[in-house]
């Protein structure tokens, strides 16, 4: 069971949160006539900290803005802690804002708490922290712990602007800019492709940087483009954003002329 009596000593081993309660020591000397004496005492237990882990359901380190992202947190309890206890979960996310998790499901020792990221916004990236607090579920011999983890969500912005006039003949610019969410010292490598692969200069086309330029363009560059924002190794991700392109054709120029008309009459 765990406990073992030996010569007036009371071990525990291992010691387990049932263990927790108030022990009596009586002693009794009946060869001597002595009447009994007790003492009693108090074992207080200390709930372990539970093992926790957070694992994101993502392809990769990075996810890109508008995504949904999935946090798992996983908890263990300690095999010594066989009595009614109540395990929660808090989920702080950045600025020290609560998200709502689901309830700790239970299996055996182990429970999960999920919180699902919706539409991930410029906001929700940063640190979340898996708060799990283990609480005794009705004794005054067992003591409270709490356990944590945390995970950094990482996020890739891509945004595209247009300058100029997409009419045919003119000159109309598409400037892609991609980005990771809170640090300014690494900046993603970006390309553009269309429904032809990746797009490379000519045709009217020049690519320069992050800048995707029709000079002039022409109806025939109408049609849908993809900004492509890549990071490299260690934090290897790659973000889309798309813009279609629709070209505006000029009115024509008409243009009347008149020719006299000269009419004979006989009589």
């Amino acid at each position: 069971s765990g406990i073992i009596v030996s010569n007036g000593v009371l071990t525990f081993n291992p010691l387990r949160t049932s263990y927790g309660g108030q022990y009596t020591c009586q002693s009794v000397v009946t060869s001597l006539n002595i009447s009994t004496a007790s003492v009693i005492t108090n074992v207080i237990v200390q709930i372990p900290t539970p093992a926790v882990s957070i694992i994101a359901a993502i392809p990769s380190q990075v996810v890109q803005i508008g995504s949904n992202v999935t946090l798992t947190c996983n908890i263990t309890l300690d095999p010594s802690v066989d009595s009614a206890v109540m395990v929660n979960t808090t989920w702080i996310g950045p600025g020290g804002r609560i998200y709502n998790g689901t309830a700790p499901n239970k299996n055996g020792f182990s429970y999960q708490s999920i919180l699902t990221l919706v539409s991930l916004k410029t906001t929700d990236v940063g640190a979340y922290n898996c708060s799990v607090p283990v609480t005794p579920a009705n004794s005054q011999y067992i003591i409270s712990t709490t356990g944590s983890a945390i995970i950094q969500v990482l996020a890739q912005l891509v945004t595209i602007t247009a300058t100029g006039s997409p009419s045919a003949g003119q000159t109309y610019t598409l400037r892609c800019v991609g980005s990771l969410v809170g640090n300014t010292s690494i900046t993603p490598v970006v390309s553009w492709n269309n429904s032809n692969g990746v797009i490379t200069n000519g045709n009217g086309i020049t690519v320069s940087g992050g800048n995707l330029t029709f000079n002039p363009i022409r109806t025939s560059h109408g049609g849908q483009y993809t900004c492509q924002s890549t990071l490299n190794p260690p934090l290897s991700s790659t973000a889309l954003a798309s813009m279609n392109v629709v070209v505006q054709v000029p009115p024509p120029t008409v243009t009347i002329t008149s020719t006299p008309i000269t009419t004979s009459y006989y009589a």
